[in-house]
């Protein structure tokens, strides 16, 4: 489809949006698939050869969760200030300068804590999926869901090689080095993708979609391309939306998703690994987890725009929550590799439909604000799964009660999603 220029009317050029999604896909791909996920795989052999305290160590994640989440504001200022290929950059940099880090210093667990939990945590809010979610809701709005979906599967595909790659190479080399510097080589490559993203289609005269308000006026065709879900076209503020009740039920279905998902990539491998499985097999089915959640991120986009998104959260919370008992209780490897990617979907699903539903709910210009603010309040919670569940294992030698833990965290997303709707417009 062909862009108009806010201006003249005319096509300039091919509409922008499309190769923006490719872009961040490639950057989530190589960024967060991996660099982020590169962690689950990484770490036991970290544990193993450093011979550290589980608990003690897993502080590094829970730490990295909520620098996070402390430093969101600043990500939000500078999306708001700067746009989303300047924010990117910035955290790409970081992240370039923390994996440097650990590969050349880091040879106590203090160091590790410094490093993955400030460097590491600071680089995941500046590259997160805040970035590639706000580029999105400006650039589309009949298809946000959907390209929300491709751009996320980036980095879960990513993730999904990453697993079985680093471990082989870490293998190779006989060190979990090589998995780090693996990852650099990635982030460059990312960079260097960044300096091509546009931010706004305001930027170059576009419009989102490639399709111009005043023409859909006169165009029937045009005019039927309108979304099928909610949108508001209420310009919402903080202010009014913190008195809203479907702010908390998106608060505390977040929490549940989040908790959840850094509990498993933090210690499913050890777990499986403590049930008789191989270090390969457990890691191949966690790097199925992942597989399934890139999978199902285009599929939950589609879904998204097409039907009304109380369902489609409960449906993909659901998922989550089976796949979690299973992968639980189960100790047969095809019973496990299924449920890993039951589980997997589920969160692939959520991470495409959680911003979504604050997007649509509350609009482009107040997504960033919402984010910001928020992740200060509700990710020092989820950021307390990973060493909260490693002490948990300390003391009790399994990881039945965390367990346990997360599937009630979810039940209670289930039971949130259940009374989601949109919010009245303020009067």
């Amino acid at each position: 489809m062909l862009a108009t220029t806010a201006r003249t009317g005319k096509s300039p050029r091919k509409f922008y949006g499309w190769t923006n999604v490719g872009l961040i896909f490639f950057i989530q791909f190589a960024a967060s698939g991996f660099v982020y996920f590169a962690y689950s795989v990484a770490f036991p052999v970290m544990v193993e050869t450093m011979g550290w305290n589980r608990g003690t160590a897993s502080l590094a994640q829970s730490i990295a969760l909520m620098t996070l989440g402390l430093a969101y504001p600043l990500t939000g200022f500078l999306l708001s200030r700067y746009g989303v290929r300047q924010t990117i950059s910035i955290g790409l940099l970081v992240m370039l300068s923390g994996l440097l880090l650990l590969v050349s210093a880091v040879s106590e667990i203090w160091q590790w804590i410094l490093i993955w939990g400030g460097v590491m945590g600071l680089s995941f809010a500046l590259t997160g999926p805040i970035c590639s979610q706000t580029a999105m809701i400006s650039w589309f709005s009949i298809k946000r869901s959907t390209t929300i979906g491709i751009v996320m599967t980036g980095g879960a595909l990513g993730g999904a090689l990453a697993q079985p790659v680093l471990s082989t190479m870490m293998d190779r080399f006989d060190s979990w080095r090589a998995a780090w510097w693996i990852a650099a080589i990635m982030v460059v490559i990312a960079l260097i993708a960044t300096q091509f993203i546009i931010n706004r289609p305001q930027d170059i005269g576009q419009f989102p979609d490639g399709v111009d308000p005043g023409r859909a006026a006169h165009d029937p065709l045009a005019a039927s391309l309108r979304p099928k879900t909610h949108r508001t076209g209420h310009d919402w503020t903080m202010k009014q939306v913190i008195r809203t009740p479907t702010l908390y039920l998106v608060m505390l279905i977040t929490l549940g998703y989040l908790a959840t998902f850094f509990f498993l990539l933090n210690h499913g491998i050890l777990h499986l690994t403590d049930s008789g499985l191989s270090a390969l097999e457990a890691a191949s089915i966690l790097g199925l987890a992942i597989l399934g959640s890139g999978l199902a991120r285009i599929p939950a986009g589609w879904l998204g725009d097409h039907f009304e998104l109380r369902w489609t959260v409960f449906g993909f919370i659901f998922l989550m929550a089976f796949g979690l008992a299973g992968f639980w209780l189960g100790h047969n490897i095809i019973l496990l590799s299924i449920m890993g990617m039951l589980f997997g979907a589920g969160y692939g699903g959520m991470l495409v439909l959680g911003p979504v539903v604050t997007g649509n709910y509350f609009g482009e210009r107040a997504f960033p604000i919402i984010n910001s603010v928020l992740a200060p309040v509700m990710l020092p919670f989820a950021a307390a799964a990973p060493a909260g569940a490693g002490y948990i294992f300390e003391a009790s030698g399994s990881y039945d009660i965390a367990f346990a833990g997360a599937i009630s965290l979810l039940t209670a997303g289930l039971i949130a999603a259940f009374f989601l709707k949109p919010p009245l417009t303020p009067a």
